[in-house]
Order: C-alpha cells, then structure tokens, then sequence
C-alpha cells in the first residue's frame, strides 16, 4: 500500500501541471511555525517504540507552485522538537482553495517522513499523514504576501497530534 501513495500522487500531479498553461502557474515559498498539542497514541503498553506524549513546535519551510490560484502543490522541510525528542521532517503537500477573495479558506493533505532523535533511545524514522484545513489572508489582488492559520490531525510516530500552525506565503 505505501509504495502505492508516491506513484498515484505523482500521477494527479503531472496531470494536473498538463492541465496548466504557463502563466496561470506561480512559484511560492511559505514559512510556518507550529505548536503540536498531543492528543493520543496508537501504542501499547508493552511495546518499546517511542512514545511521544508531550507537546511540541515544529518549523518548516515549503517550496510549491499555485495553480490559478485554486489549488497548491508544495515540497517542504522542517525541524520538530517534541518533548525531548528532536527531530526533521521531509513532506509534500496538496491544498485546494474553496474561493479566490482576500480571505481564503482551504482544505488540504501533507504526506512524507519524518525521523526523530530521541533522547538515550535510537533514532526513528516514521511516515507523516496530515490532513489540514486553514485560512489564507491575501493583503490585495495585486500582491502575493498573505498570512495563513492552518489546524488539522497529523499521524507521526504512531500518535496522533494536533497542530496549530501560522505562517507567511510569499
């Protein structure tokens, strides 16, 4: 199932740059900070993987290109710090705007990897699964900065997390 994911994913993707003409595609880089509320985990009692039960931050910096403004495909690469475990996360991202106004609400996926170096533990390596929804603030028709909020559930490391993240798109 999981070496399934990328193939269909990137599939939609070329498909959907096919449907695009040049101009109508834009470039943007985004910058987030978030804190993650824990909210519960998949594991048992008996097992000795990493449990990760704290709250935590999370950094990232995404790469994508805005397709008429309607939908958005991004790359990204960011720090977690979560409890005393520290960590970096490599993801993909996918969000689709319902209208097209100085305030934007989205809905979205973010899949990828993440590894985390616990403290006096060995390191692991975990897929992440997120599905976030948001609120784009766009400060004119004729500029590209805006602010968004952005909350949703994300699975990593077998617990699942809540977070609650800020950014600028530019």
């Amino acid at each position: 199932m999981k070496k399934l994911v990328i193939p269909v994913i990137l599939f939609f993707g070329f498909q959907a740059l096919a449907q695009y003409r040049a101009t109508e595609i834009r470039h943007y880089i985004k910058i987030e900070g978030s804190a993650l509320k824990y909210y519960v985990s998949t594991l048992s009692e008996n097992t000795h993987e990493l449990r990760l039960t704290d709250d935590g931050i999370a950094f990232n910096g995404i790469y994508g290109w805005d397709f008429d403004e309607k939908f958005q495909i991004g790359a990204a690469g960011g720090f977690m710090s979560i409890g005393e475990a520290k960590g970096a996360a490599a993801f993909g991202e996918f969000n689709f705007f319902v209208s097209n106004t100085y305030i934007n609400p989205y809905t979205g996926i973010r899949l990828g990897y993440s590894y985390i170096f616990p403290k006096n533990a060995s390191s692991q390596g975990d897929l992440i699964a997120e599905f976030v929804t948001g609120l784009q603030i766009n400060f004119g028709l004729y500029t590209y900065f805006s602010m968004y909020l952005q909350t949703g559930f994300m699975y990593t490391h077998k617990n699942l997390m809540v977070p609650l993240r800020i950014g600028i798109k530019f």
